[in-house]
């Protein structure tokens, strides 16, 4: 608890410290925050292994869907944290009665009247603190009817705000005010997540709950589902796998608390009319009328509930009319409150569809997965791609296969992973490109890297071929004669689509063809001529993409083959590997910036 404390006065010195306390305790209802103080939250938070903690600066805390307390004591604090204005109300009764006996213990040292003016003050104390939570009550639910009258309808964004937490697991507080270790803490927060919910929860990170501007940045290029900027209240990181979800939102009524208001202020502005009414008819007989305002305000509040009070009847023609409509109220109230509560559920319901839509584009949004085989190909991808965003990429180990979440690019989620060379080695495209279909689910897979170039005549070292078809190399090699046995297959028709009409960087030239793919490193010049006799068609050769072919096609994922001449297939170096590499990455990158695999507007789930 004392590391609960110091933590809470590290987020109070925060930048939006303030702010996000307020968001950890709203004041609901009355004068009390409905929630337990932030301290006592993160105690019950680490209790139930919801704290993430790299110390009293860097830590974050996360809560189930509703709040829900996973069982056992963990309930009984639970019930602490969300019923704390009762706590304190009850708490109060206690120390009244607590200090009521002390009183009256007292007695005879300060005397009888001493005393009872003593406990006649107290318990004035005590009924003014719990009339006055009740009129804020009244007064907060006619203000939040009248904002709902005149505001605008709200915007998607905020009722994702209001419903996510209710429904996935959310982040409700973050805080980390250093410069570094920034990835450290949100590694932290995706590994707590997959050990209590699984690899397959959604994370919602309410923009309130980071208490710095840096760290809301870095949170919501992190989390990636929603696009993100200064006024998003929202980002939701999204699972691996991606069920369409079903949503459950409480719905509350709106415009049937400005009517309880209207009702309630109504007899207090009419009761000194009708008992100015009744002064002027009595004519010097005024008993049993209601001729008082406080006496006619009693009149007023028994015909709203049908009734007569006791002794006290108006006389005059204007009171009983007034009386009468008052009497109509009860089951006009009843009426307002049926045709509000229908009105009001189509409202939502209109809001639901729209928040359930937008969370549905969020779980459709295509995955691209891009696939190298050497450093030199994964640092031209990654210092490609910081064109694209100012976001570091992620390196998210939760899976079998580490994987590089690149973040939202042209409305497609993009992924990075590496393998190894060729086909045959256990860290090979063959074993490692199964294992990220089936935990990533990517809607595209591209290879790409560098390669070596079979056409000196006409190509350039730095070029690109798009393998449009891939001859894999299995040869039989008999007495007699060699015979292939490789299959000869076609891409993706959509990602050989989208690439025949890709921009190309300034510059470089792209070759769309056959690409050899074999698991031999080719540095041969008579080889290299044997291979070009052989596949007259063949723009060039490299060394994984059959482990993705053969991959991909038995998931049904389309694939394609990206490559940059680096060489010719004998006497190699690397001097234009870097250069090969760029290229490419720049070439595919390019062509999903410019929203290639973005989802399809009016496209059903």
């Amino acid at each position: 608890m004392r590391d609960c404390r110091e933590a809470v006065r590290s987020v109070l010195a925060a930048e939006f410290g303030a702010g996000t306390i307020r968001f950890l305790r709203p004041r609901t209802l009355g004068l009390f925050r409905t929630r337990a103080p932030v301290a006592l939250q993160l105690y019950r938070a680490a209790k139930e292994g919801r704290l993430i903690w790299l110390g009293p600066r860097s830590f974050a805390m996360l809560s189930r869907p509703a709040d829900r307390a996973p069982g056992g004591g963990a309930r009984a604090m639970r019930w602490i944290d969300h019923q704390w204005s009762l706590v304190v109300l009850v708490f109060e009764l206690v120390l009244f009665v607590v200090v009521a006996l002390a009183i009256a213990a007292l007695r005879s040292m300060i005397g009888p009247v001493a005393t009872w003016y003593a406990l006649i003050v107290l318990e004035i104390l005590l009924i003014f603190v719990i009339l006055a939570d009740q009129v804020i009550q009244l007064l907060a639910a006619a203000w939040r009817g009248l904002r709902a009258l005149v505001r605008d309808r709200p915007s998607a964004d905020r009722i994702a705000a209001e419903t996510l937490p209710f429904e996935e697991w959310t982040m409700r507080l973050c805080h980390h005010d250093d410069e570094r270790g920034a990835a450290d803490l949100l590694a932290a927060i995706g590994g707590r997540l997959a050990e209590l919910a699984g690899p397959d929860a959604a994370l919602a990170c309410p923009r309130d709950a980071i208490t710095t501007s840096g760290m809301r940045a870095r949170v919501a290029s992190w989390a990636d589902g929603l696009e993100s900027d200064d006024d998003q209240e929202i980002s939701v990181r999204v699972p691996r796998q991606r069920p369409i979800r079903r949503h459950r939102i409480v719905d509350t009524g709106s415009i049937f608390f400005l009517w309880l208001a209207a009702i309630t202020v109504l007899p207090l502005s009419i009761a000194g009319s009708v008992a100015s009414w009744e002064r002027e008819a009595c004519a010097g007989t005024c008993t049993g009328r209601p001729m008082t305002y406080a006496s006619a305000l009693e009149w007023l509040a028994y015909r709203l509930m049908w009734q007569e009070p006791p002794d006290l009847t108006a006389a005059t023609h204007l009171a009983r009319s007034i009386g009468l409509m008052f009497g109509m109220l009860l089951p006009a109230t009843v009426v307002m409150a049926v045709v509000c509560s229908v009105r009001y559920t189509r409202y939502r319901k209109q809001l639901k569809e729209e928040y359930r839509q937008r969370m549905n584009e969020i779980y459709e949004r295509e995955r691209v997965l891009l696939i190298v085989a050497t450093p030199v190909e994964l640092e031209a991808v990654l210092r490609q791609v910081r064109t694209y965003r100012d976001a570091d990429p992620v390196l998210d180990f939760d899976g079998g296969h580490p994987v590089y979440r690149l973040g939202m690019i042209g409305g497609a989620e993009v992924l990075l992973a590496q393998v190894g060379p060729g086909i045959t080695s256990p860290v090979s495209a063959a074993y490692s490109v199964p294992e990220l279909l089936d935990e990533w689910r990517p809607g595209y897979v591209i290879m790409l890297g560098i390669c070596f170039g079979l056409r000196e005549e006409r190509q350039r070292l730095g070029d690109v071929i798009v393998a449009v078809q891939l001859q894999v190399i299995s040869v039989r090699a008999g007495e007699t004669e060699d015979r292939d046995r490789g299959d000869k297959v076609t891409a993706g028709h959509r990602l050989v689509e989208r690439f025949k009409v890709a921009v190309p960087p300034s510059g470089v030239r792209v070759w769309p063809g056959l690409l050899l793919s074999w698991d031999v490193l080719v540095d041969s010049g008579s080889l290299r001529e044997a291979l070009k006799a052989r596949y007259p068609d063949a723009e060039g050769g490299e060394m994984e993409g059959a482990g993705v072919y053969a991959s991909s096609v038995r998931v049904g994922t389309e694939w394609i083959v990206v490559k940059g001449i680096c060489d010719w297939g004998w006497d190699k170096n690397s001097d234009s590997q870097e250069l090969a590499a760029a290229n490419a990455s720049k070439l595919v990158l390019d062509l999903i910036a410019a929203r290639a695999f973005a989802p399809r507007p009016g496209r059903k789930p």
